[in-house]
């Protein structure tokens, strides 16, 4: 423990700022963005009123807890996320109890550092930053299962681990419910990383999971022979290690420990470029980083996490960038055998420009299925193509230097434009005229995303078939939460009913994302004319046997 010189609080021995008073315990760099932030108000304790759960009525076998369940008598029901036969997951508030110190995050949005209790005395400042904690405490996942998977946990929990980008396991207790014993998990929110990345953002990845591993390995945490995807998470915009399922705590660490943990993050690093998990030279890799993975997968391997950290700042000083690929667009759309009436629109725009010496193929490519009757649906869907096409004749052309961020803040512009279009109209003509939306936009060797509703972008390859949009509509939402099964989905009687739409309000809800793209691979945008009726599998094959993008089509 570390004293406080000023208010004599015992803090942890990492502590570079005191929980109590935030004074500076030793030096730090902080953050330009941390400086001159408020201090915090000290709110009176509130004692929640607690619902005792063995008064509420179960049914048996592994069903979700009703609303507003207590879990472990310290955590309360506040959504459920996911369900299936052998675990759930939910979210939960941290129940205010006296004479319990809770899970607080750092107010600095550039930091978000979680803090878990250690001691019953309430921490006000972060560690890592010197700025306030949140006087909330945070939405937490909570994970029930009907096994003991999380029997390597409290070791971890007891550690108090504290860094931006680590989010520890906060708390693990057992409850048996009729006679059978569920088993809880309780760690902080996150979500997946995307399914590939850029070569900048990975860098990026790289540096801050290496400072974090470096910490992790001074408590004595060893990372598992095999590193799991799930393992790592994406928290507040920043990259986090989470998962610690497979992890060991050693007293010390050997060197091969040490080089096997480097190994293990250059072999994520490696599979987020590539989508490949096992090393060999890859042709559209710049140099200077096939000679990183030869050197860490490979090779000796990279002696200290100081020398790996060193080498990625080094690559990411040199800007390396992905070799362009070309590609072929065909296209397609039908009525199909029972409709006269087509309310699909569909856009592609195929362009090409010199950048910096290299020439970038770029298109434009949009698919709405309109609704609200036949006159409607086909003017709401010609409405969206038209503001799009507008929009990316005047401005893709214009772009000067693009970046990912720009190229990103094109596809929401181009996706507001288009609801607005629909919107405006459905307004003035007093209907309730929609439209769904896939929007892509391809440049060299990247895909920039959004959708709305449940028209759906597959990413296609020889190994598989894979749905990058997750359908707005009530049928996916059941299949979620573990009411039905994908199969029940496609033959439900309200598999038509969506929950997103362009045109139903003012500021259009829409999900946006990338995928790197590589040689061989296909990208397929349909409405649900195509994939209502055929399933994935024939999807995959049809374009695979297919001589052509537009023989597939066709």
């Amino acid at each position: 423990m570390v004293i406080c010189p000023k208010c004599k609080a015992e803090n942890r021995p990492e502590a570079a700022f005191c929980v109590r008073c935030g004074t500076i315990l030793f030096s730090r760099p902080v953050p330009e963005k941390a400086i001159n932030l408020p201090a915090p108000t000290t709110p009176a304790e509130q004692t929640a009123q607690i619902v005792s759960s063995e008064a509420l009525v179960y049914l048996p076998g592994f069903t979700r807890r009703p609303d507003g369940s207590i879990f472990g008598d310290r955590f309360q029901y506040d959504s459920l996320e996911t369900q299936d036969e052998h675990e759930i997951h939910y979210t939960v508030k941290e129940i205010n109890l006296p004479n319990a110190a809770p899970v607080r995050i750092c107010s600095n949005p550039d930091c978000r550092t979680f803090h878990c209790p250690i001691g019953v005395d309430v921490e006000k400042f972060c560690t890592q930053c010197g700025q306030p904690l949140d006087t909330q405490s945070p939405l937490l996942l909570l994970k029930e299962v009907d096994t003991d998977r999380f029997a390597s946990m409290p070791p971890v929990i007891d550690l108090h681990l504290v860094h931006p980008n680590i989010h520890p396991p906060v708390a693990k207790f057992q409850q048996n419910l009729l006679g059978s014993t569920r088993y809880c998990l309780v760690t902080p929110l996150s979500k997946d990383l995307p399914y590939q990345s850029e070569l900048s953002e990975v860098l990026d990845w790289g540096v801050q999971l290496s400072q974090a591993l470096d910490y992790m390995q001074a408590k004595g945490v060893v990372l598992g022979e095999e590193l799991d995807q799930s393992s790592i998470g994406l928290a507040d915009g920043k990259v986090v290690w989470r998962n610690f399922a497979s992890t060991r705590i050693l007293p010390i660490l050997t060197d091969r420990d040490k080089v096997n943990n480097v190994r293990q993050l250059a072999l994520a690093m490696y599979y987020w470029m590539t989508g490949k998990t096992t090393y060999n030279l890859d042709p559209y890799l710049p140099p200077v980083l096939n000679e990183f993975f030869q050197k860490a997968l490979v090779g000796e391997g990279f002696t200290s996490i100081a020398e790996f950290e060193n080498q990625i700042n080094f690559i990411k000083s040199i800007g390396p960038k992905r070799l362009n690929l070309d590609f072929q667009l065909g296209r397609r759309t039908h009525p199909g055998k029972v409709r006269t009436s087509n309310e699909d629109s569909l856009l592609c725009i195929e362009l090409s420009r010199m950048n910096q010496g290299v020439i970038q193929p770029i298109s434009l490519v949009a698919i709405a299925d309109g609704m609200g009757g036949h006159a409607s649906g086909e003017q709401a869907s010609s409405l969206v193509i038209d503001a799009i096409a507008q929009i990316g004749a005047f401005e893709l052309v214009a772009l000067q230097n693009p970046s990912y961020d720009e190229f990103g803040d094109w596809i929401k512009r181009a996706t507001q434009a288009a609801n607005q279009a629909v919107y405006e109209a459905r307004q003035n003509a007093g209907n309730d005229m929609g439209s769904t939306l896939v929007l892509g936009l391809i440049i060299g060797s990247q895909a920039y995303l959004g959708h709305s509703g449940d028209s759906r972008i597959y990413l296609v390859n020889k190994d598989s078939i894979k749905q990058l949009s997750i359908d707005h509509s009530l049928v996916q939402h059941l299949v979620s939460i573990g009411k039905i099964t994908q199969e029940e989905a496609r033959v439900h009687p309200q598999r038509n009913i969506i929950y997103r739409s362009l045109g139903e309000k003012p500021e259009v809800e829409a999900d946006y994302f990338s995928q790197q793209l590589f040689p061989k691979d296909r990208l397929l945008f349909c409405s649900d004319g195509l994939s209502s009726l055929v399933d994935d599998q024939k999807i995959q094959k049809i374009i695979l046997d297919a001589s052509s993008a537009q023989a597939a089509c066709d």
